[in-house]
């Protein structure tokens, strides 16, 4: 009596595992602010006061008195 048992197993497992996680967070904050604020006051009094005053008294006066007296006497004696 032979017996030949002959057993092969073959177990063969292959897990690849392949994991590719990219992440790309790009923040850009631009902020560009101008104020120009400008401000001109400009006060310009010209004040001109002229004041003439002329005070002119011109008196004239003439005075003419003319006294003629004439006295004439006619006698005649005849």
């Amino acid at each position: 009596t032979e017996t030949t048992t002959t057993t092969t197993e073959t177990t063969t497992t292959t897990t690849e595992t392949t994991t590719t996680t990219t992440e790309t967070t790009t923040t850009t904050t631009e902020t560009t602010t101008t104020t120009t604020e400008t401000t001109t006051t400009t006060t310009e009094t010209t004040t001109t006061t002229t004041e003439t005053t002329t005070t002119t008294t011109e008196t004239t006066t003439t005075t003419t008195e003319t006294t003629t007296t004439t006295t004439e006497t006619t006698t005649t004696t005849t």
